[in-house]
């Protein structure tokens, strides 16, 4: 993946002006603070606890403000080839993670038809409603995703992805197959929320998967089925590297949208299934906002759920309540708050329970 990343900076650098480069940009500015809930500990972290972003493995804790788990800049750059083909980067710089650069995108797309695309190279896995745009706060309205859903260790892939486009009256279709794979090492998630600190490699192989999304002026709805195997590998201190591989997964998830006059609604869910490990977890999300000139009030509930089985006790089990207010209060900028409520109903006590304020500053440019 880096010798395509680098592949694509390098034609951009030499284009020339038959050429168009187009440069994007978003950032966002995130304080948040745990200021109520169980005191205990949760790994490193002193409780109470939330879990703002679990790909990265960032949590507010300690009972103080804090800068460092929310906070990131990006840069899209696009470059058009000819008529068919074109080249695509996005970097993001967290503040988590010491604004060290990852590389979300890297990818070139040509268009066979005018409605079918063949995308090669590295994105986001599609599984979420706001795959594509889960890390660009002011697509948002909400200071971040709900993480009871949004809630797995790895979020792109690099592989193949072919886009067909139809448009039926009013009602605008896109299908999507996609196939490719991910090795991350030392996963942050794995590493900070569910491992203690310990070194764990996390490789999804064999991703194959399909989507259907079909839309209108007023509504939006999607469909997801995304099947892979998982090698995983954990170093514990003192104990020798403990291996699963092969472990085979299932993903199912469909998602909706609503934006009529002044009223929007977001609904989501997923199922996840590793039948060798007998797991199985339920989450789904809702959220109703109303507009108000330049303010959208929120509010929303998101659930996550594993089934108890004879072979998988250990389950996590927890929802949260939550409530935001957006302003926009100049072109491509917007001011959020949002306060949160986790209970935490776990086999063993996961994080516990917490209250969350947070506050945002998102830009796109």
């Amino acid at each position: 993946m880096k010798k395509l990343t680098l592949t694509l900076l390098l034609a951009m650098s030499g284009a020339t002006y038959a050429g168009d480069l187009t440069v994007s940009g978003f950032t966002t500015i995130a304080a948040g603070k745990a200021y109520s809930g169980d005191d205990t500990t949760f790994n490193a972290f002193q409780c109470p606890c939330f879990i703002a972003n679990y790909e990265h493995g960032t949590t507010y804790n300690q009972r103080r403000w804090s800068l460092e788990e929310e906070s990131l800049a990006g840069l899209q750059l696009r470059y058009q080839v000819d008529d068919k083909l074109s080249a695509t980067v996005q970097a993001v710089s967290r503040a988590s993670e010491h604004m060290k650069l990852d590389v979300d995108w890297a990818y070139l797309s040509y268009d066979v038809t005018p409605d079918t695309t063949v995308h090669v190279g590295r994105r986001r896995l599609p599984i979420y409603a706001f795959s594509d745009s889960v890390y660009i706060g002011y697509s948002l309205p909400w200071v971040r995703v709900p993480q009871d859903i949004y809630g797995w260790e790895v979020g792109a892939f690099n592989g193949v992805t072919v886009t067909h486009r139809k448009s039926v009256a009013d009602w605008a279709l896109t299908a999507t197959a996609f196939a490719g794979q991910e090795s991350t090492h030392n996963n942050l998630e794995m590493q900070r929320i569910y491992f203690n600190g310990a070194r764990v490699d996390d490789d999804w192989k064999h991703i194959l998967g399909t989507s259907l999304d079909i839309s209108n002026d007023i509504f939006g709805a999607r469909l997801i089925y995304m099947q892979n195997s998982i090698n995983q590998t954990s170093y514990m201190p003192d104990a020798d590297p403990q291996s699963s591989i092969g472990t085979r997964q299932r993903v199912m998830g469909i998602s909706a949208s609503v934006d009529y006059e002044n009223f929007l609604l977001r609904a989501e869910a997923n199922t996840f299934m590793r039948p060798s490990l007998d797991y199985r977890s339920k989450s789904w999300t809702a959220s109703l906002g109303y507009k108000l000139g330049n303010f959208t009030p929120l509010i929303g509930y998101s659930d996550y759920s594993e089934k108890l089985t004879a072979g998988y006790t250990s389950v996590q089990i927890d929802n949260t309540r939550f409530a935001a207010l957006r302003w926009d209060f100049r072109k491509n900028m917007d001011v959020k708050v949002q306060w949160d409520s986790v209970i935490d109903r776990s086999a063993i006590p996961f994080t516990g329970n917490a209250k969350v304020l947070s506050v945002a500053l998102d830009a796109v440019f």
